[in-house]
């Protein structure tokens, strides 16, 4: 079981460094959002929903960025809509799959939770990643008043490209499952810059600490 995880980070790792890296036309990627230093891309993914590159710049210590990222059971200390996260199985340092939970960010529709398959490396020039994906596991069933979200692929990019300045790049491509219309969750994607980046600078503040 262990070989087939990594197998299946492998791939989902080389699919996020080339989404990441692509150029918008190749990828065919529209643009949603382009101020203040935050672009947002969009294209819709294999169920109808907008899958999302976001890129900013921030000033922050990568490595120590993506320690905090790759530890969900400390998300909840820089994100208010995390609830709650533990590791269900540690495969080694840098490969491990976490159960998680947050805040549904509609009125009145159940949060979701996640069983995401988790790893963290450092690419040859020198970008920090950490990419996921949802697993399946029978000792993680679903739980009462919560909605089992499914992540196709997520990833966290972070590269120097000054001193203090890094290039992040986010990949998400996501179900949140449930009843929520596609129309919706699709309407809101130009409208994630200032939560996007709010989170990466509570997330700065928090490696100011370690």
């Amino acid at each position: 079981m262990e070989n087939s995880y990594l197998a299946q980070l492998d791939q989902i790792q080389e699919q996020a460094i080339q989404m990441a890296f692509q150029q918008p036309q190749e990828g065919q990627w529209t643009k949603e959002h382009d101020k203040n230093d935050c672009i947002i891309y969009s294209k819709l993914n294999q169920v109808g929903l907008k899958m999302t590159r976001t890129e900013l710049k921030v000033n922050v210590d990568p490595k120590k960025a993506m320690d905090i990222i790759f530890d969900m059971t400390k998300r909840a200390e820089f994100d208010e809509n995390f609830l709650e996260a533990k590791i269900v199985e540690k495969i080694d340092e840098n490969n491990v799959i976490y159960y998680g939970a947050g805040k549904s960010p509609i009125i009145l529709v159940d949060p979701r939770d996640m069983v995401a398959l988790t790893r963290r490396t450092i690419l040859k020039d020198g970008t920090h990643m950490v990419v996921s994906k949802s697993v399946q596991l029978d000792s993680v069933p679903n739980k009462k008043n919560y909605t089992r979200c499914e992540i196709f692929i997520s990833a966290f990019l972070i590269k120097e490209i000054s001193q203090g300045i890094c290039q992040v790049i986010i990949i998400a491509n996501v179900d949140p499952k449930g009843s929520i219309p596609k129309m919706l969750i699709n309407s809101g994607v130009s409208m994630q810059a200032d939560a996007v980046k709010k989170l990466m600078e509570k997330m700065r503040l928090q490696t100011l600490k370690v």
